[in-house]
């Protein structure tokens, strides 16, 4: 029996008999937890009061759209008439809202060109997350707004993937250094995904699920021979089963700290709508790679911040020191309101690198996120060193980073698909449009 959370935080409790208010953070949560019960179930009484004690609606509005999770802030809130009237903020999440349906129009019709292509040149893939994980989660694939596409292919087949997308429209844009055999050496082995831009926006075309092989080392042919269809519009692709998208939302989440709190929402709604025993098969899987630490941190945080239970942990690995850490780093994140210092960006990396030494105790997994440290592969486009003096980077690397963020708040840490530019929001106006979309079937705590 776990311990109720106070999800609203101090900021919405009363001191001494007056009333406070609520912070931007407690009141999305609050509204969050509201739009995942909205498909099946009445809002619950402390998530009202919550909501009614928001004093700053426009700070909780654009947090919302930060965190890119307008529409389901927007279902929670039409389950309140009153509070959505009072809010004012109907415009400015219908706004944003609508950038993200034309966005994902463009998506899916570059993720249905991309795929495609490969199909008819025999290579198999997988979409990751994206238009199809909305479909299956929210009953809608533009519910969700994505910054690019994701495909998997096996790491047999991923040069010649790419090497179809190029000769179809796409331009490779992230790496972008001049390559030379010690350069593609150091990129393949501590980076997973090529970024290319054409059709659609940014498509990010992943050789492994994560930049380290021993964090998460699932052959591709077993995830292919266990994925499912998924229908998009007029498409079919396919997806991982639901035991391995939700082993690969939590692990992705977990590697960037859950700095997007819509990755943590996604987890929430899977878990509520998939059956107990598939469940248990995700845990287990948890347990064989040995992320013990990143299953209790995401049980951890959505039952403290969304209410929703995730069945299946050991109840002391929740309270370990690693899942301790991640959550309370999260929580920190999503209040943030505006881009960190250069100090901040060092603190993020420094956050990141230890989280991602916390979640699995491996050795190799440790070597290998350590030796990632050395090297960035951004440095070579500033510094072209030839490959006999490759060595160089390794001391230089403090100083290039000096130099890089002089200019740019962009940590050298982020992922190569977090360094492409979105997709600009220019196309004509479209007639699609999404009406408070929300998860299918909810299962929540007695938190709630």
């Amino acid at each position: 029996m776990h311990r109720r959370s106070n999800a609203a935080g101090p900021s919405a409790t009363g001191c001494q008999g007056k009333t406070s208010t609520t912070a931007p953070l407690d009141g999305l949560l609050a509204g969050l937890r509201i739009g995942l019960r909205s498909g099946g179930g009445e809002p619950a009484a402390a998530d009202v009061a919550t909501l009614a004690r928001v004093a700053d609606w426009p700070a909780l509005a654009a947090l919302a759209g930060r965190h890119g999770l307008f529409t389901l802030l927007l279902s929670g809130l039409r389950t309140c008439p009153d509070l959505l009237a009072a809010s004012g903020i109907v415009p400015a999440l219908k706004a944003q809202r609508s950038r993200a349906v034309r966005r994902g129009l463009r998506q899916l019709d570059g993720l249905t060109r991309a795929a495609g292509c490969l199909a008819d040149a025999g290579i198999p893939c997988l979409v990751l997350k994206g238009l199809p994980l909305a479909q299956r989660l929210y009953g809608h694939p533009l519910a969700n707004m994505s910054s690019d596409i994701d495909l998997l292919v096996a790491t047999r087949t991923f040069d010649a993937a790419e090497r179809i997308l190029r000769d179809r429209g796409w331009r490779r844009v992230v790496p972008s250094f001049r390559e030379t055999p010690a350069r593609a050496r150091w990129y393949d082995r501590f980076e997973a995904t090529h970024v290319l831009s054409g059709p659609g926006g940014c498509l990010d075309l992943h050789r492994r699920l994560f930049p380290n092989p021993h964090y998460l080392d699932v052959p591709f042919d077993r995830l292919h021979a266990e994925s499912v269809p998924a229908q998009v519009g007029a498409s079919t692709f396919r997806v991982m089963n639901d035991e391995w998208t939700l082993v690969y939302l939590a692990c992705h989440g977990a590697r960037h700290y859950w700095e997007t709190l819509r990755w943590l929402c996604d987890v929430a709604a899977l878990v509520a709508s998939i059956e107990p025993d598939r469940l248990g098969r995700a845990a287990a899987r948890f347990r064989d790679a040995g992320l013990d630490v990143v299953f209790a941190a995401t049980a951890r945080l959505c039952r403290e911040a969304l209410h929703v239970e995730i069945p299946g942990g050991a109840p002391a690995a929740a309270d370990s020191a690693g899942a301790v850490f991640v959550a309370r780093v999260a929580r920190r994140v999503w209040a943030r309101r505006a881009p960190p210092g250069r100090l901040g960006v060092l603190a993020d990396w420094a956050r990141k690198r230890l989280v991602a030494l916390l979640h699995k105790p491996d050795a190799r997994h440790v070597l290998h996120e350590l030796a990632s440290v050395g090297v960035g592969f951004r440095d070579w486009d500033r510094l072209d060193l030839p490959d006999r003096l490759f060595f160089l980077y390794f001391p230089l690397r403090p100083l290039l980073w000096m130099t890089r963020t002089t200019s740019s708040t962009t940590p050298d840490a982020a992922t190569a698909g977090s360094s492409s530019p979105p997709p600009s929001d220019s196309a004509p106006a479209t007639s699609t449009s999404i009406s408070g979309t929300s998860p299918r079937r909810t299962r929540t705590s007695s938190a709630s």
